[in-house]
């Protein structure tokens, strides 16, 4: 699924210099503002950790993929990433849309060696278990079986039609129904149980919650929408 015309969610949480912790919320700063000058920016914000100064938590919307991808590929963006590289030791980003891929996405980790200065881009599982993507995917699938399975045998002339017309039409209607309605319900209700690290499901709704505050609240006369 490439998300067309789905907002997408960016939270990016970075481990700052401890010397230059004040210098990295400028940047960020920054590069929320660049952000916020292309279509389809719905606005973002820039928290500190509570357990640790200097860790950032950067969180920003665009209102599609094609938007954020407009942001990701521009040069501005390429700038002043290289701007902030002797800020940051670590980052990590994850991206969400409105049906959440069905699970988890990867998180993609800038690990940097303090000793050389060596910075490399790995890609970090966060996706739930295979098992227990398995298991969600069945507790869907079921009743949509069931009841598609009801709804055919009521269908007198079904079992005339040809076997790949048949199996065109049950695909046409069951997958968007999985994608849109059942997997986004099933792994609403399993996040808990799905999600290795539960401790992460409060930070980024706490996160969200703040860019919602930040972008409810009223601005000054004059200023930019964020």
């Amino acid at each position: 699924m490439d998300g067309m015309g789905t907002p997408v969610t960016v939270a990016v949480r970075r481990q700052t210099m401890p010397a230059r912790s004040g210098d990295a919320v400028a940047w960020v700063e920054e590069g929320l503002r660049l952000a916020r000058g292309f279509d389809g920016c719905l606005g973002g914000g820039v928290l500190r950790d509570s357990g640790d100064e200097n860790v950032l938590h950067a969180i920003y919307r665009f209102a599609d993929e094609a938007a954020l991808g407009d942001w990701e590929r521009s040069e501005q963006r390429r700038r002043w990433l290289e701007a902030g590289s002797p800020l940051v030791l670590d980052a990590r980003v994850q991206r969400r849309t409105g049906i959440e891929g069905w699970f988890d996405g990867p998180q993609l980790r800038r690990s940097v060696d303090v000793r050389t200065g060596d910075a490399r881009t790995v890609v970090v599982r966060s996706a739930p278990q295979r098992w227990k993507q398995a298991m969600a995917i069945w507790v869907g699938m079921y009743p949509v079986n069931v009841a598609s399975s009801w709804v055919i045998s009521t269908l007198p002339w079904w079992g005339d039609a040809p076997v790949l017309l048949r199996s065109a039409l049950v695909v046409t209607v069951l997958a968007p129904l999985m994608t849109f309605v059942m997997m986004p319900a099933v792994t609403r209700v399993l996040r808990p149980w799905l999600r290795r690290n539960p401790g992460a499901i409060r930070t980024e709704r706490s996160l969200l919650e703040a860019l919602d505050s930040r972008a409810a609240a009223p601005r000054p006369p004059g200023t930019a929408r964020g």
